[in-house]
């Protein structure tokens, strides 16, 4: 297509892009282009110090005078040299569930790949910054340059959202931007479907001929910015891919439209910054119209289908939900809805709402089982332990590089009600493991601490300032430690576990549950009994309220156990009862058993 017998178009498209062009380094030539690639074929003792030197050559190609297509060439030889490392480093990450703060190899590893990926994009932004016309004078070359560039601008943001999603990491604004400008180039210059050979092995983004499509990049990208991925677990994450791309219409994307489309929808433009918006951007010339109601009609389809009978399931998206465990999909097909219904709530609360104030916090199903034996125990020695211990203090990490650092990471409590509580704090390598779906044990100040709440991490986003946010949803307002025996019955294996150390808790919302972890492999329906010193109950796991990477969370048969309503010891009792060691974890279940069951003794 050639446009230089054309009239200038009066909607002029601006590129914006946030690049330092070489004259400003006042850098001269590259030595020999072929030879810094030839730097890279050396064995490298690790990934690490592939992409240090990587990081160091692209850099310095960077800031080189170097033509339009020379650059094109030499970018293109990097990014197919580091392209192994790059997607080994995603794959491995895929599959693990671990949170922050992450081990040090793996984050020199990751924070290496981030600034690659960045320079890279900033290369290929070169050129297309050289060849490009606002009045859209192009020559042949000059455009198939564009075209090329900006494709490869899109298969290294669509691995850079992947790689900082699995680190619960936003994907840059700049990199959003980008990425939105350059489609709207290729939309302008008609070219946004055209194939070019591909750079990248994700096969869920690959043509049947190896070739790839700018379209398709960014449909993805744009698909990933609908949902709330920092409450998806790492496993999940692919899903999001897999579901989206079996649906051939998933999402429509128009550049300027003609008219407004009803149902599912959002807005983007050339120069907009983030995801996409619920609303349009008043006055914005370069407008994106993303039509997401074939997307949004098969999960509803899918959820409701599910809900009669899992194996019911047909049509495009069959063979993704085949690869979810079966307990998983419902609950995965209706957070997909609400983002799309609801959209995705804001990576950080408004500063309105936040309050510094005594909170605390230990996680996972380990630690939490330790607490609330510590909360339990008469022992005063054991509970002045707890109290002096680094889990019981108000902080996420008791150490820092520097004493400044270590003195920041208090929690900051930014939004609180009965069911759900948001935290910041500042994150060092010394910060508490926290983890996407792992269990909480929480309060505010040290008597609450004592008469904790149970919750889950529902969410974490990891700021570039160095802030970490959590979602916490409550699970149970009670708890404490119990033995599950799986009854003889029909609904029990030759798997099914003898005895399996649980947490029998209580929420007000569903009543009795038993949480478990997940290496216990107790099934839905299964006949079980609850024991302690002074306890036994006969009951069954009705159904399964929340299945994480962590624990497993069933609500209990609807009429048992009768136990009344729990409560944690008060401090009163907890003083009396000091010489008691550990007679009963369900001493604050027991009480208010016995006050339930005393009326009926005496009436009969």
């Amino acid at each position: 297509m050639f446009f230089r017998n054309q009239a200038p178009q009066s909607d002029q498209l601006e590129l914006r892009l946030s690049v330092a062009s070489p004259s400003q380094w006042g850098s001269g030539g590259v030595g020999s282009p072929a030879k810094l690639l030839r730097n890279l074929d050396d064995a490298f003792e690790s990934p690490q110090q592939l992409l240090k030197e990587a990081l160091f050559q692209i850099r310095s190609l960077n800031r080189s005078s170097l033509s339009a297509a020379k650059r094109l060439k030499v970018a293109q030889g990097l990014q197919q040299r580091l392209w192994p490392t790059l997607a080994a480093a995603r794959d491995a990450l895929r599959k693990n569930e671990d949170g922050v703060p992450e081990p040090s190899p793996q984050r020199e590893l990751l924070d290496l790949a981030d600034q690659a990926i960045h320079a890279l994009s900033a290369g290929y932004q070169l050129v297309v910054e050289e060849d490009y016309r606002a009045d859209e004078r192009h020559g042949r070359a000059e455009q198939a340059r564009i075209h090329e560039s900006a494709v490869r601008i899109l298969e290294l943001t669509h691995l850079q959202q992947r790689l900082r999603a699995l680190r619960f990491q936003p994907l840059p604004q700049h990199a959003w931007q980008t990425a939105n400008t350059l489609f709207c180039v290729l939309c302008r210059m008609g070219s946004a479907d055209t194939p070019v050979p591909a750079l990248c092995d994700d096969r869920l983004l690959l043509e049947a001929d190896g070739t790839i499509r700018a379209l398709r990049l960014y449909t993805l990208i744009q698909a990933f910015g609908l949902f709330d991925c920092f409450s998806w677990s790492k496993r999940r994450q692919r899903f999001l891919d897999s579901y989206c791309t079996a649906l051939p219409n998933a999402l429509v994307i128009t550049y300027l439209p003609k008219q407004a489309v009803g149902g599912v929808v959002r807005f983007s433009h050339a120069h907009h910054d983030g995801p996409p918006r619920r609303s349009a951007v008043q006055g914005s010339t370069h407008r994106l119209l993303i039509d997401c109601n074939v997307l949004a009609d098969a999960v509803r389809q899918d959820k409701d289908t599910g809900r009669q009978h899992l194996g019911q399931v047909a049509g495009p998206t069959a063979h993704c939900l085949a690869g979810l465990p079966p307990l998983a999909r419902r609950p995965i097909l209706r957070a997909m809805l609400r983002s799309l219904e609801h959209g995705v709530p804001p990576q950080r609360p408004g500063e309105r709402e936040q309050h510094r104030c005594d909170f605390r916090l230990e996680t996972g199903f380990e630690r939490v089982s330790q607490h609330l034996q510590t909360v339990f125990t008469g022992d005063p020695t054991k509970k002045a332990h707890l109290a002096r211990n680094a889990a019981f203090a108000a902080r996420s990490a008791t150490q820092g590089d520097d004493a400044e650092v270590a003195g920041g990471t208090e929690w900051l409590v930014l939004q609180q009600s009965d069911q759900h509580t948001v935290v910041s704090t500042r994150q060092t390598r010394y910060t508490k493991p926290l983890a996407l779906g792992s269990l909480t044990v929480y309060g505010i100040g040290e008597e609450g601490f004592l008469r904790p709440a149970i919750g889950e991490i529902a969410r974490i986003v990891r700021e570039e300032d160095g802030q970490i946010v959590l979602g916490i949803t409550r699970r149970a307002r009670f708890a404490t430690l119990v033995n599950v025996f799986a009854a003889v019955g029909e609904d029990t294996s030759e798997n099914t576990p003898a005895q399996v150390p649980c947490l029998l808790a209580y929420d007000d919302d569903i009543g009795w549950c038993v949480i478990s972890s997940p290496r216990s492999s107790l099934p839905v329906g299964c006949p079980i009994q609850i024991r302690t010193r002074r306890l036994r109950v006969a009951t069954r796991l009705r159904r399964l309220r929340a299945i994480t990477p962590h624990f497993m969370l069933f609500e209990l048969d609807a009429m048992q156990p009768r136990l009344g309503t729990p409560s944690y010891p008060s401090a009163r009792r907890r003083h009396r009862h000091s010489r008691i060691v550990m007679t009963s974890h369900l001493r604050g279940v027991n009480e208010p058993t016995e006050e339930v069951r005393r009326p009926r003794r005496n009436a009969g």
